[in-house]
């Protein structure tokens, strides 16, 4: 039995971030704009992204000269 025709996606508003359309005219929300709760998800997503990076990236050997010897 044929399959019915698929109706083509449709772009819900809500995730449309502007990246189909060239340079966007849209701004972010002040940070104090923002939730409380939404400013302490944000906060700790960005510090364990932050320590994710700092744990990867490879440390100067001081005593190979790595370090800045002023």
């Amino acid at each position: 039995m044929p399959q019915p025709p698929r109706r083509p996606r449709r772009s819900d508003l809500q995730l449309d971030l502007g990246l189909t359309l060239g340079p966007s005219m849209l701004t972010p929300p002040a940070w104090s704009a923002l939730p409380t709760a939404t400013q302490q998800t944000l906060t700790r997503l960005l510090t364990h992204l932050l320590i994710a990076h700092a744990d990867s990236a490879p440390q100067p050997d001081i005593r190979a000269g790595g370090a800045d010897e002023r």
